[in-house]
């Protein structure tokens, strides 16, 4: 009993110390209106927080290479750990539409609700083009 006790101790302490560290590898920028970090990799999984266009997001990684799920990336925004799409980060910060007219954008009055279903409007619009005839 003993034995056993200490070989499942032992197994569960190697287990820790062999389990890789996640890091922040680098600050890349959401480029959409609104958008949403996601609890799995899939646009349709839950929405954690809602995020503006400019916001700074760590990328997450390990051992120096990012962690990627298909097209998601691995995030940390604030205290939430998530994902997001690849295709709506960028690493410089883009222009916005909010920073470009302020004044305009605070005129609107977006109360959270109308900023997270646009987050959720871009998180369903597929880019390219029809292939309709």
């Amino acid at each position: 009993m003993k034995k056993a006790l200490l070989m499942t101790f032992i197994t569960f302490t190697l287990g820790l110390s062999l389990q890789a560290k996640e890091v922040s590898l680098r600050v890349a920028y959401y480029k959409n209106l609104f958008g949403h970090i996601h609890k799995n990799a899939s646009r349709y999984s839950q929405s954690l927080s809602t995020i503006g266009c400019g916001h700074p997001i760590k990328i997450l990684g390990v051992k120096g290479r990012e962690i990627v799920s298909g097209d998601f990336n691995k995030v940390k925004v604030g205290p939430y750990k998530g994902y997001i799409d690849k295709k709506y980060l960028v690493r410089k910060k883009p222009q916005c539409f909010q920073d470009r007219y302020p004044r305009f954008f605070d005129n609107i009055g977006l109360s959270l609700t109308d900023m997270y279903y646009w987050g959720k409007l871009y998180d369903q619009y597929i880019y390219g083009r029809s292939q309709v005839q």
